[in-house]
């Protein structure tokens, strides 16, 4: 109960700091606006240089352009035509943690927009003898709050997103009757001549996967969400947030990646990038496997003309596994490509060997070669746009082992049907192999799921949306219920009501 209080506590602590820090700078309110889910909220370019030209990489006097290889993913606004020409840059490298994206629209910075929302769902769970389903009912409530702020060469994003969930009719081992669910992502970004320093915290706490959103009121809910909070910080790379890609039996558990960056521009076609992270994932049920990993990577990215740049990268990691002597070191390179049209089209891929050495487990001391890779592509058009995401590598077990290789693939859509109508599909796709030598055998984990929802705006502070979410996992025998739950497909879907708050546009 005092942990429960604790969770609460510090929900109503942020959100009267960013309610302190919005009405001091009081500005006329504008409409909502629910965007793309994989938008990010992107640093903007150094003062009087590239975000006043988004087609001249040569507009700012006091920084070399931004490469091809940086690009910004632009939110989806059904309340207003998509503009490419008001899309500008943002500063990330091929070789930093941070994925390409289309660019970030200058009429949504500077703002503070929290969102309270209800759902109520129908879900259905496998039942635990195998055959058949047990259906519920589900009433979530939470809160929302988007805030972007600029000032001088600065740059503050946070997103945060929680509230508690209520299960009715349905109880078991893999089950709870009600709980908490909290996400917080900040990042600050900083603009110094040649330098672009960049520091970010990504925070959940959660009772399942955040891959799936089953931790969140299953995938058509957590797709929603995303919508509706307009944007959210860059997704980081696997190798730098501990991934949940496995999904398990419901069991609280806290995730946090703490990220520091710098580039340093050598000239306008090149830059270097370091970047090192400290990440951990801790469950407060026994047996699962807890986890923090340490990572550092650094690159070289090279301009080749204002679409198309390359880099070089090397990375370094370690995992220690929580109560146990194990822990796992991994060396990779990689060579990148990038493509970007600002506020069309951005992708990047980068493949390379990654040597993966296990110390301390119980299969003893061994040796993996491996190929690791990642990729992104984003590509947005006037009524909708498409992200694709791909990440091939290391990963620190998901809670369920000592250690995995995993192949991740996730994929978005939305489109603006009307000015008030508006859907989005989301859906992805995780295998995960237990870490082992390779003459022994692995235990392999495979999960999907798919998430819709559609909407529909209620005048400038409310919408209705209507959405329907699906999963399924395939577990190895040797996983048992009370690890990684009950395998077979579940469902849910239902309605819910968002009521924009008082949006405030902050002055610069």
């Amino acid at each position: 109960m005092k942990l429960r209080r604790s969770h609460w506590a510090l929900v109503v602590s942020l959100a009267f700091l960013c309610t302190s820090l919005a009405f001091a700078q009081d500005q006329p309110q504008q409409p909502p606006s629910p965007l793309d889910p994989n938008a990010p909220l992107q640093p903007l370019p150094p003062a009087g240089g590239a975000g006043n030209s988004t087609s001249n990489p040569t507009s700012n006097s006091k920084r070399p352009p931004t490469p091809a290889g940086r690009g910004v993913s632009e939110p989806f606004d059904p309340q207003q035509q998509y503009d490419p020409s008001q899309v500008s840059p943002d500063q990330n490298t091929l070789a930093g943690a941070a994925p390409f994206t289309l660019g970030s629209l200058r009429h949504n910075r500077n703002i503070f927009d929290p969102t309270i929302s209800f759902s109520q769902l129908a879900q259905s769970y496998p039942q635990t003898g195998g055959g058949g389903s047990n259906i519920n009912a589900a009433s979530q409530i939470n809160g929302s709050v988007n805030l972007d702020h600029t000032w001088s060469e600065y740059h503050l994003s946070a997103i945060y997103n929680g509230g508690e969930n209520f299960n009715y009719g349905y109880s078991t081992s893999t089950s709870l009757t009600h709980y908490q669910f909290h996400d917080l992502l900040f990042e600050l970004d900083a603009d110094w001549s040649r330098w672009h320093v960049l520091i970010r915290d990504d925070f959940a706490l959660s009772p399942n996967a955040t891959f799936t959103g089953q931790g969140f009121g299953g995938p058509g809910l957590a797709a929603q969400f995303s919508s509706m909070l307009g944007s959210s910080v860059t997704s980081l790379s696997q190798s730098f947030v501990p991934a949940e890609t496995i999904n398990t039996s419901f069991a609280q558990r806290y995730r946090n990646a703490v990220l520091g960056q710098a580039e340093y521009s050598l000239s306008r076609r090149s830059a270097l990038t370091v970047a090192g992270s400290y990440g951990l994932l801790h469950f407060t049920a026994p047996g699962f496997v807890s986890s923090s990993m340490v990572n550092a990577q650094a690159g070289y990215d090279y301009l080749l003309d204002p679409w198309n740049s390359i880099a070089i990268l090397g990375n370094y990691g370690k995992i220690d596994y929580t109560g146990t002597g194990a822990s796992t070191t991994n060396y990779a390179g990689a060579f990148a490509y990038g493509r970007r049209i600002t506020g069309r089209l951005a992708f990047q891929a980068a493949v390379g060997p990654q040597e993966i050495e296990s110390r301390g487990s119980v299969l003893g001391n061994f040796r993996l070669l491996y190929v690791m890779a990642n990729s992104s592509l984003r590509y947005q058009r006037r009524r909708g746009g498409l992200s694709v995401n791909f990440t091939r590598g290391l990963t620190q077990g998901s809670g369920v082992s000592e250690g995995a290789t995993g192949d991740t693939v996730s994929a978005s859509v939305n489109y603006r049907f009307t000015r008030v109508w508006s859907g989005s599909v989301t859906s992805g796709y995780a295998l995960n192999d237990s870490l082992a030598p390779v003459s022994a055998q692995r235990q392999r984990f495979t999960n999907w799921f798919v998430g819709a929802n559609i909407g529909r705006q209620l005048g400038t502070h409310a919408q209705l949306n209507f959405n329907y979410g699906a999963n399924d996992q395939k577990n190895p025998p040797s996983c048992t219920t009370l690890i990684c739950g009950i395998p077979g497909l579940q469902q849910s879907g239902g309605v819910t009501v968002n009521w924009h708050l008082r949006r405030i546009v902050l002055e610069q």
